[in-house]
């Protein structure tokens, strides 16, 4: 390929292509349904519409300090076979038990056949039978998509299929500005954030980074559900006496919980999903395919009272755009060495939005393989049968917390949401 084109990435996609171990095998497989008459030949011309409008996925991506993306142009309707990889299997004869076996081996499979430096970012397996519905494992590598591009891309899914058994012609919606060019944009902007350096800084972690931990203590994993009482109490009343959202409050509840339990107030590594195009008003992020996600530390400052004092206290000095830290350490060159000692905080929150009645345990063994944190925890929600729950899912990796001492932080903190005074 020589027409190839220089893009940028991402703060995510720069992250995780300089110290992630492993970045080859990192794969998002999205279940659609699509029509029982749409077979190989019909879904590969599906992927290739989804390759040509989105460049995240016909974009090559190289490694390490020097990490890099370069984009392929459009197909123009011709299917490269490399490029487009539909692989199908029948299960006309499966029951439940069955298909949830092959979905999860094709899933891993599809995985495994992912190459972000030959600009293979997609992979997927056609699951078919004779009645119901066919199921298309759509895989993509998350160096490409994040959590709302699964949203824009199985929405593109399900309209294309609607235009191809209407017999319409297809014509999927085009992203008004690609996740390249918002990077681009950032990294200019960036420059606005300097005078927040230090304040950024001085949310480091006491601890010395932990990549190369002992044995003990050993891993340990488990998923509960916040539902009844308790889940009104966090999604609707706590919000409206401490004029926070419920996902803050769950934030702000863990940071004092960790404090509680460990003796001292740490630092938590907060994921974000937004897409802030408040930074640039008029721009339109809601169908960009990239991985716009970030991520920044956030420390509890101590102090003394009651619990719903200490609530107040530390929503009230949260910082107004935390995402800042993110433009300063990733889109800021210029900023680089300052952070080169920074001490990453060793506890991480996730909250993934709607997850449907998934509990979100894959993504948290999956982080487990990064090696930065004593404890995670990635939280969605669901709604079955009309009642809102809150799903979360802990891990601890060899060397991390262990199962006793995360054990008492998620015990202090469903705690403290239950018994802060309202007033």
């Amino acid at each position: 390929m020589t027409d190839l084109r220089p893009g940028r990435l991402t703060a995510a996609a720069k992250k995780f292509l300089t110290w992630d171990e492993n970045p080859g095998v990192f794969g998002v497989t999205i279940p659609c349904p699509l029509p029982v008459t749409m077979g190989l030949e019909d879904t590969q011309r599906l992927i290739n519409t989804l390759i040509d409008t989105h460049e995240s996925l016909r974009s090559r991506y190289s490694y390490g300090a020097d990490a890099a993306c370069e984009i392929e142009p459009a197909s123009g309707g011709v299917i490269d076979p490399a490029r487009v990889d539909v692989r199908t299997i029948d299960i006309e004869d499966l029951d439940p038990e069955e298909l949830a076996t092959v979905i999860a081996e094709q899933s891993a499979a599809a995985n495994l056949r992912l190459d972000p430096t030959a600009g293979k970012i997609v992979t997927a397996a056609l699951l078919t039978r004779s009645f119901d519905v066919n199921i298309l494992l759509f895989t993509a590598h998350h160096i490409a998509i994040d959590g709302i591009s699964m949203w824009v891309l199985w929405e593109d899914i399900a309209t294309y299929a609607r235009q191809w058994s209407a017999g319409e012609e297809i014509s999927l919606p085009p992203e008004s500005i690609t996740g390249s060019e918002w990077a681009e944009y950032l990294d200019e902007y960036a420059t606005t954030r300097v005078g927040e350096r230090d304040y950024w800084l001085a949310a480091s972690d006491s601890e010395p980074a932990k990549l190369d931990r002992p044995d003990t203590p050993k891993s340990a994993h488990f998923d509960g559900v916040i539902d009844g009482p308790l889940a009104q109490r966090l999604l609707v009343e706590l919000p409206e006496v401490f004029g926070a959202s419920y996902t803050r409050i769950l934030l702000v509840t863990l940071g004092l919980a960790i404090e509680d339990a460990t003796g001292v107030a740490r630092p938590i590594t907060v994921q974000k999903h937004g897409r802030y195009s408040r930074l640039r008003p008029g721009t339109d992020l809601s169908r960009t395919v990239a991985w716009i996600s970030d991520d920044y530390p956030w420390l509890l400052q101590p102090a003394t009272g009651t619990l719903d004092e200490r609530l107040r206290d530390a929503l009230a000095g949260y910082p107004a755009h935390p995402e800042d830290f993110t433009l300063l350490r990733w889109h800021h060159p210029e900023s680089w060495s300052h952070f080169l000692t920074f001490n990453s905080p060793k506890f991480y929150f996730n909250f993934l939005g709607d997850v449907g009645v998934w509990i979100p345990d894959a993504h948290s063994r999956e982080q487990a393989r990064l090696k930065m944190f004593d404890m995670s925890l990635f939280l969605g929600t669901s709604k079955p049968e009309g009642v809102e729950q809150v799903h979360y899912s802990v891990h601890s990796p060899d060397g991390g917390l262990g199962a006793d001492r995360m054990r008492a932080v998620v015990t202090r903190w469903l705690t403290i949401i239950e018994n802060v005074e309202v007033r």
